[in-house]
């Protein structure tokens, strides 16, 4: 989980970077795309591609559309909103989990847990706003923010539909086929937009961007995440969330941007409180 967290923090930035060289059902359609043809090298090489029945392809349809739903909101609002209010609105995804656990898969939740939770939010909002927190009564939310929230909730119920639906196949199987069926999924949907594409004209720097989010922010972290979901609990999954505004401030100070780390201190430390609390919980 820590490396899927490294790799999506590094997405908001390439995904704010090209969300407007592209549109954006398209950019979600080429990372998929890219991402599934990367999976189909790797499930030949290890003799483990094979059509599986009808009733997995639905099975794994399902577990494709929580993540596709968030990736598909978080592109159509960083056309509009900005990567700070992005950051704030995702760091409820951890409680969203806890709660859908709770409804759907009848989880007990601890004080102890819950108080990590509200810790972490704490600390991640501490980071983003460089320990203002005055910065977030002043927070305007656009409509963008509000689809984005909506798409969080894909996000939050992503580790409770992959841990209700696997069926013990191995992980590159259920990463490889999930990645596939919302390839196909996509494809119908916006195969109309694809001939009015000026392909010739994409510039190296979008294509950069969409090569990372396919190979590292997709199919990488999508094999990590689904990995650790069917070992750990959908709460201490979604929890490591918290840390992604530390991956994205290592992100930018690797790019060349100065870090002021005095601001965010003291949401650093809460972060990782939060996160060995988590870690401890049964």
């Amino acid at each position: 989980m820590l490396g899927f967290t490294a790799l999506l923090g590094g997405s908001f930035i390439a995904s704010a970077t090209i969300s407007n060289a592209l549109p954006p059902m398209v950019i979600t359609w080429l990372r998929y795309a890219i991402a599934s043809l990367f999976f189909v090298v790797l499930l030949v090489s290890q003799g483990l591609l094979t059509l599986p029945h009808y009733r997995d392809l639905g099975r794994y349809t399902l577990i494709s559309l929580p993540p596709l739903l968030y990736f598909a909101c978080m592109i159509f609002s960083l056309q509009t909103t900005s990567a700070i209010n992005s950051s704030a609105l995702y760091t409820t995804v951890p409680l969203m989990s806890m709660v859908m656990s709770v409804v759907f898969l009848n989880a007990k939740s601890t004080w102890p847990v819950v108080a990590a939770l509200l810790l972490g939010i704490l600390g991640a909002l501490l980071i983003i706003f460089k320990g203002d927190l005055s910065q977030v009564l002043r927070l305007s939310l656009m409509p963008s923010d509000y689809l984005f929230l909506f798409g969080c909730l894909g996000m939050a119920l992503n580790p409770i539909v992959v841990k209700k639906l696997h069926r013990g196949e191995h992980a590159l199987v259920l990463t490889g086929w999930s990645l596939i069926c919302a390839t196909l999924l996509l494809t119908v949907i916006i195969a109309y937009q694809l001939p009015e594409i000026e392909w010739r004209n994409i510039s190296v720097i979008t294509w950069s961007g969409v090569l990372y989010l396919a190979t590292f922010a997709t199919a990488l972290s999508f094999f990590l995440f689904q990995k650790a979901c069917i070992v750990l609990s959908p709460t201490k999954v979604s929890g490591y969330v918290y840390l992604i505004p530390l991956s994205v401030i290592v992100t930018n100070m690797m790019l060349g941007q100065t870090i002021n780390w005095q601001e965010i201190a003291s949401g650093a430390i809460l972060v990782i409180i939060a996160m060995a609390i988590l870690v401890k919980a049964k």
